[in-house]
Parts: C-alpha cells; sequence; structure tokens
C-alpha cells in the first residue's frame, strides 16, 4: 500500500490516510484545522488518536461532539467515519448495545452514500462485535471485508482482518489457521507504529506456537514483554499482560495482571475487566488463596450482569425513545436563546423521533418490518439499481400453513411465523430488507444482488429450517417453505400470474414502483411455479 496520499486530496483527507502510518503528518493538519470550519472533521481524527493513545474517555468526548455538528450537515464519509470510531470506543467500554446500533447506522450511511471503504469498514466492525453473539455471521462479515481490503489495496483494513480472523480460529481450536492469519497480519508494512494492532496479532501468534511447541513462541512471548511495560498504552499493557498470563504459571499470573486491572479501572467500565478477574480468579484458585478466587469470581459475576443488564436495554427501546424526547423537549424550551446547542438538541429529537416512526413500521408479531415498510424502501432500492447492480427479492410462502392453524390452532401458526421470521433474520445481512408480505408470506430484497446470489442465501435457510426442532413446539409438526426468488435484470417484462388476481402488476410507465412491481410480480409467479410443482423448492429461473 502506497502510504503517500494522491495530492488532489485535501488536507483532512491526507490527514484520515496518514493516520495509521503517519501520526505524527496527522497530528499536525488536525491542530491546524480544529476551531476552523472543518472542526467536526478535524475532531473525528482527533479522537481516532487519542482511541490510539488510549485516551478512551477523551476520545469519546472529542467524537461526540463532531458526531453532533456532522448529524446537521449532509450525509458524508466523515459521519460515518465517526460513527465508527464512536461504535468501537463503546464496544470497549462494555456497551454493546450502542456499539451494534452504530454499526448499523454506519453500514446504512455507507451503502446510501456508495462509498466501498466505509462500507467494508463497517461490515467488518459489525462482524467484530457479533463475534461472541453469533460467530457465524461474524466471521461471514469479516471475511467479505478482508476480499473488499484487498480490491481496494488497504493494507491497513487487510491486516486488521487477518488479525480478527486469527482470534475466530484460536476460540476454535484451530492452531494452523490461527498461525496463518496471525502471519499474514504481521506482514503489514507499518506494524511498528501499531501497538495497539501488533500486541493482538502476538497474542495471537503466541497461542498458536505454544500450543503447537514451535521454538519461535520464546521470541513472541519476549516481544509481549516488551510491550507489557508500565508506561506503554493502556490498551496495549492489558492486551500483552493477558496473553501472557494464559501461557504462565499461576504464581506468576497476579505479577501480570494486577498492573493490568489497576490500568482498565482507570479507563471506566471496560470490556477487559470481566476477563482479567476471572483470570485472577483462576490463578488464586491453583494457589490456594480462595478468598481472593473467590472476590474476584463474584467482580467477574458483577461485571458480567452489567453486559447483559446493557444487552437488555435495547428490549425497552421504545420507552427510552419517549422519555428522551420530553427531555430534549424540556432542555430546547430553556435553551432557546443558545443557537448552536439548540441546533444539536433539535438535531437529535429529529433523530429520536425517526426511531419512533421506525418502530412504527415494524410488524407486531414477527418483529420484521411490515408491509407499508417494505415497499416504501423497496421503491428506493430499485430506484438505485442498475443492470450492473441489480435489486433481488425473494418471496417465501409456509407451506400448508391452513393445515397447521387448523390441526394445531392459530396461537401454534402464531409460534411457527415467530419462529421462521427469527430464522430469516439470521441469514439476513446487514442493507437487507427482511419484512412479512403478509399472512404466512414473507419477503427479502437484498441490494447490489442477483437472483442466483440470494437464492443461496435461501437455500441456507432451508438448511436451518430443516435443523430447527420443530418437535419441541408440537411432536408431529414439520414446517416446509415455498421460495420465489428474481432479481430486477430479469424482471423488466413479467408474465401474467396465474390464478392470483392479487398480485401486483407492473404499469405500463418508468420509475421505481413499477419496476418493484415487476420484480414482485415475477419472484411470486417463480412462487407459484414452486407451490404448483409440489412445494418445499426454490426457484431463481424464468
Amino acid at each position: 500500500m502506497n502510504t503517500a496520499p494522491p495530492a488532489s486530496l485535501s488536507p483532512l483527507d491526507t490527514a484520515w490516510a496518514a493516520r495509521d502510518d503517519q501520526p505524527s503528518v496527522a497530528r499536525a493538519v488536525v491542530r491546524a484545522e480544529l476551531g476552523g470550519r472543518n472542526d467536526a472533521q478535524a475532531g473525528v481524527i482527533a479522537a481516532y488518536l487519542l482511541w490510539r493513545d488510549g485516551a478512551l474517555p477523551d476520545a469519546v468526548e472529542r467524537v461526540t461532539v463532531s458526531l453532533n455538528h456532522l448529524r446537521l450537515a449532509a450525509p458524508s464519509v466523515w459521519l460515518g467515519r465517526g460513527l465508527n470510531i464512536l461504535a468501537a470506543l463503546q464496544s470497549q467500554l462494555n456497551r454493546p448495545d450502542l456499539a451494534v446500533s452504530l454499526y448499523e447506522e454506519q453500514v446504512d450511511l455507507a451503502r446510501h452514500i456508495r462509498d466501498p471503504e466505509l462500507s467494508a469498514t463497517a461490515l467488518h466492525d459489525l462482524g467484530v462485535e457479533l463475534r461472541l453473539s453469533d460467530p457465524g455471521r461474524a466471521r461471514q462479515h469479516i471475511t467479505e471485508a478482508l476480499l473488499a481490503f484487498q480490491a481496494m489495496n488497504y493494507a491497513h483494513g487487510v491486516a486488521v482482518a487477518h488479525t480478527n480472523l486469527a482470534e475466530f480460529a484460536q476460540r476454535a481450536g484451530d492452531h494452523h489457521t490461527t498461525l496463518h492469519h496471525a502471519t499474514q497480519a504481521l506482514t503489514f508494512p507499518h506494524l511498528d507504529q501499531q501497538p495497539t494492532l501488533e500486541v493482538e496479532v502476538q497474542a495471537a501468534l503466541l497461542h498458536a506456537l505454544s500450543a503447537l511447541n514451535d521454538p519461535r513462541a520464546d521470541r513472541t512471548r519476549a516481544r509481549l514483554e516488551f510491550f507489557n511495560r508500565a508506561d506503554s498504552n493502556p490498551e496495549v499493557q492489558i492486551t500483552a499482560a493477558l496473553a501472557l498470563a494464559r501461557h504462565a504459571t499461576p504464581d506468576r499470573v497476579p505479577t501480570l495482571l494486577l498492573p493490568a486491572l489497576d490500568r482498565a479501572r482507570q479507563l471506566g467500565e471496560h470490556v477487559s475487566l470481566p476477563v482479567l478477574h476471572e483470570a485472577l480468579s483462576v490463578a488464586y484458585a491453583a494457589l490456594g488463596d480462595h478468598a481472593s478466587a473467590l472476590t474476584h469470581l463474584q467482580e467477574t459475576l458483577r461485571l458480567e450482569r452489567h453486559r447483559h443488564t446493557a444487552e437488555r436495554r435495547q428490549n425497552f427501546q421504545s420507552f427510552e425513545v419517549l422519555r428522551r424526547i420530553q427531555s430534549l423537549q424540556d432542555m430546547a424550551e430553556q435553551e432557546r436563546l443558545r443557537n448552536d446547542e439548540l441546533n444539536v438538541h433539535l438535531q437529535e429529537l429529529r433523530d429520536l423521533n425517526r426511531r419512533i416512526r421506525e418502530l412504527g413500521r415494524t410488524d407486531h408479531l414477527t418483529q420484521l418490518t411490515n408491509r407499508e415498510h417494505l415497499f416504501h424502501e423497496g421503491e428506493r432500492l430499485a430506484a438505485a439499481s442498475t443492470p450492473d447492480r441489480p435489486l433481488a427479492a425473494a418471496i417465501i410462502d409456509v407451506d400448508h400453513f391452513k393445515l397447521i392453524n387448523d390441526t394445531w390452532g392459530h396461537q401454534m401458526g402464531d409460534r411457527v411465523l415467530q419462529q421462521v421470521a427469527r430464522l430469516i433474520r439470521s441469514v439476513a445481512r446487514p442493507g437487507d430488507v427482511a419484512a412479512r408480505y403478509g399472512g404466512e408470506e414473507f419477503t427479502i430484497l437484498r441490494p447490489d444482488a442477483t437472483a442466483a446470489q440470494l437464492a443461496a442465501t435461501c437455500q441456507e435457510l432451508q438448511r436451518r429450517l430443516q435443523e430447527h426442532p420443530w418437535h419441541s413446539i408440537a411432536p408431529d409438526l414439520r414446517v416446509t417453505l415455498s421460495i420465489g426468488v428474481a432479481d430486477t435484470t430479469s424482471a423488466a417484462h413479467p408474465a401474467p400470474l396465474p390464478n392470483r388476481p392479487d398480485a401486483p402488476v407492473a404499469p405500463d410507465v418508468p420509475g421505481a414502483t413499477a419496476r418493484l412491481d415487476a420484480l414482485i410480480a415475477e419472484a411470486d409467479r417463480r412462487l407459484y411455479a414452486v407451490k404448483n410443482a409440489g412445494r418445499d423448492a426454490i426457484r431463481a429461473e424464468p
């Protein structure tokens, strides 16, 4: 990767391009821009550099101020960069609910402004955030981002993706794959200027080399000892101490981890705190100091409960939104003479009202989006589609659903619809529109995808449906799906649908509505071809 940015870049774009490889260059540009008309953009870079230096609270404050101003302007790549930084900081501060929400906002923004680097970064970091709750999807997101980073020759992104894939392999106990990804990450030409990244790579490398009894483990351990210094970046020191402790005797673990525990506490509710306490509990138990072991175990439990509370907070989102709206209205009234602050609060109020409208677009039973939102968002996606970047649609029908209702009752039918919706949500990707089309029919819209690509996702849905324990709901219950898939390149002139008077028909006028209606009509026609052929199948061809 060429670290020298093109001459046509603005000073702030130059600073952003240099933030990893030449941080001193970035700092010089930021100092000159802070306080000027580009203060918000400069603040995003300043927050990144603060985060890089381990000053998490300062970084959160700096990027939050910048985002308040950037949200008032037109959607931009700077807004996406700020969202990404704040999401990563919230993740490290043990707020997964906020982190996921911010990453999803970044994914939507990146698709809207069509920025490939921002989109790949959002996909990668969302995968990292999902690594514990949904490792399969997380690995898929990061692998897809790795390919995108390689295509755009973004060496830093490639190194970070390899590092996270090494962690996945390490969790799976695949030491050779861990070694492969860690070795690939070590080829990043500016790794010596990235201590936070290098210490994570070295930690994964030590785990793999130790498991394989490779003598190179001693050299890696020495490098981690170098990072485990009192004057190093707190994030770097914590990661190094944890890596060394995993391969240390119990008597040395407190010496390694107690200083790291103090550094993590100074950062607030840091995500590594429960890991540190748990490791200390295990070490003290091995040493026979059961009182200390119990103390650290209790603290681990307290922190884990705190994390789960943060995750449950999302379940009360609508109530929090209403409360926040009232609070902002009161603040706006009190601060009406202070124009700058008032504008920030009013924008936040608009955002929260938008969230309320989104809650109204959700199907109550399945928690997927409803039909109204499907067609509203579908028209926007159809308008943006091109022959090279088509929009794909799948219509999914639960086979013999009336029989399920007649046999087990409507309450059982509702449970079946909820489980099918959950499985659809599990295979959907960021940017997809997954909706309840009506009754027992569901729809997935996917931008920038062909019918064949979406059909592959539907095949995964069929696989998960077959493995689902339906017998736990009712002993003799069996659920199958019939699916029709089409894309806008094959739906310009849909054939009429036999015995389907309610199906949408494309009007003879140009426009997004006609294009979407044609797409839905073609997918519906293929669905009925499946049903006429015996059901429980996918059709993605005319």
